[in-house]
Protein backbone atom coordinates (compact mmCIF):
# COMPACT_ATOMS: atom_id res chain seq x y z
CA UNK A 1 0.00 0.00 0.00
CA UNK A 2 1.34 3.42 -0.98
CA UNK A 3 1.23 5.58 2.16
CA UNK A 4 2.22 8.90 0.58
CA UNK A 5 0.35 12.03 -0.39
CA UNK A 6 0.89 15.69 -1.20
CA UNK A 7 1.91 17.46 2.01
CA UNK A 8 0.14 20.75 2.81
CA UNK A 9 0.90 23.25 5.55
CA UNK A 10 1.21 26.93 6.43
CA UNK A 11 4.32 29.12 6.54
CA UNK A 12 4.56 32.42 8.40
CA UNK A 13 4.99 35.66 6.44
CA UNK A 14 7.15 38.69 7.18
CA UNK A 15 6.51 42.11 5.68
CA UNK A 16 2.75 42.01 5.17
CA UNK A 17 0.22 43.68 7.47
CA UNK A 18 -2.81 41.82 6.04
CA UNK A 19 -1.55 38.22 6.08
CA UNK A 20 0.36 36.32 8.77
CA UNK A 21 0.58 32.93 7.00
CA UNK A 22 0.52 31.52 3.48
CA UNK A 23 -0.53 28.04 2.36
CA UNK A 24 2.12 25.76 0.89
CA UNK A 25 2.33 22.23 -0.50
CA UNK A 26 4.94 19.73 -1.63
CA UNK A 27 5.64 19.39 -5.34
CA UNK A 28 5.67 15.56 -5.02
CA UNK A 29 3.95 13.05 -2.74
CA UNK A 30 5.64 12.51 0.63
CA UNK A 31 5.46 9.42 2.82
CA UNK A 32 3.18 10.16 5.75
CA UNK A 33 5.76 9.09 8.32
CA UNK A 34 7.86 12.11 7.20
CA UNK A 35 5.10 14.70 7.66
CA UNK A 36 6.02 15.52 11.26
CA UNK A 37 9.66 16.20 10.32
CA UNK A 38 8.55 18.40 7.42
CA UNK A 39 6.26 20.33 9.78
CA UNK A 40 9.14 20.94 12.19
CA UNK A 41 11.28 22.40 9.40
CA UNK A 42 8.48 24.63 8.10
CA UNK A 43 7.73 25.93 11.60
CA UNK A 44 11.15 27.62 11.54
CA UNK A 45 10.69 29.28 8.14
CA UNK A 46 9.41 32.78 7.35
CA UNK A 47 8.51 33.80 3.80
CA UNK A 48 8.83 37.42 2.66
CA UNK A 49 6.09 39.09 0.67
CA UNK A 50 5.39 39.54 -2.19
CA UNK A 51 4.85 35.84 -2.92
CA UNK A 52 3.40 34.32 -6.10
CA UNK A 53 1.70 30.99 -6.66
CA UNK A 54 4.37 28.42 -7.44
CA UNK A 55 7.22 30.25 -5.68
CA UNK A 56 9.55 27.81 -3.95
CA UNK A 57 9.53 28.42 -0.20
CA UNK A 58 11.93 25.59 0.70
CA UNK A 59 14.06 23.80 -1.90
CA UNK A 60 15.11 20.17 -1.36
CA UNK A 61 13.58 19.94 2.12
CA UNK A 62 15.46 17.46 4.35
CA UNK A 63 17.54 16.40 1.31
CA UNK A 64 14.57 14.53 -0.16
CA UNK A 65 14.59 16.28 -3.54
CA UNK A 66 11.14 17.67 -2.74
CA UNK A 67 10.35 21.39 -2.89
CA UNK A 68 7.74 23.22 -0.84
CA UNK A 69 5.81 25.66 -3.04
CA UNK A 70 3.39 28.48 -2.33
CA UNK A 71 -0.27 28.00 -3.25
CA UNK A 72 -1.49 31.58 -2.77
CA UNK A 73 -0.49 35.00 -4.12
CA UNK A 74 0.38 37.54 -1.42
CA UNK A 75 1.21 41.12 -2.44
Amino acid sequence: MNDSDIFTSLVRIKGNMNYKVVSVKSNKPIERNMWREFSKVLSRIYASSPINIGDIICRNILNTGIDIICTKKID
